[in-house]
């Protein structure tokens, strides 16, 4: 199956079914960024902290805002 049929199927499952996928992702995708460990425990603004989720998140929030 490709992540097209899947990503189709899942825009069919109930939101909270969704919400669930979503958080299973994101725990998957901050894991697998080395990078990202960098960014924990840091003081960061608000913004400086949308401008790390948004780099470090790009195509996960791609396809959820298709």
């Amino acid at each position: 199956m490709s992540a097209s049929e899947i990503i189709e199927q899942i825009d069919h499952l109930p939101m909270e079914d969704q919400k669930a996928i979503f958080v299973f992702l994101t725990k998957k995708v901050i894991g697998a960024e080395s990078g990202s460990k960098q960014w924990l425990r840091k003081n960061l603004s608000f913004e400086e902290a949308c401008d790390v989720v948004f780099r470090e998140n790009r195509e996960l929030l791609s396809a959820l805002a298709k």
